[in-house]
């Protein structure tokens, strides 16, 4: 099996914004030449979650997403 290893790391974070309430984000950072830079760093407060698993989940398979999309640029 090959791997091809991709510049990009994804960071989750989700946040309590009060009990019972949950919203999520996420980091992407692309390391290159030594050096890591956040290239993208995003608050999706627009969809909140009733855990901090499904925040979490939601903030993870939007990172890979956006991280995909750059990886095709």
């Amino acid at each position: 099996m090959q791997h091809n290893p991709s510049p990009y790391t994804v960071s989750v974070y989700p946040i309590e914004q009060q009990p019972g309430v949950w919203f999520a984000t996420y980091m992407i950072s692309e390391y290159r030449s030594g050096a890591e830079r956040v290239v993208a760093n995003v608050t999706m407060r627009h969809a909140t979650h009733g855990t901090e698993a499904q925040a979490k989940q939601a903030a993870r398979f939007a990172a890979e997403r956006a991280a995909a999309g750059m990886r095709l640029q």
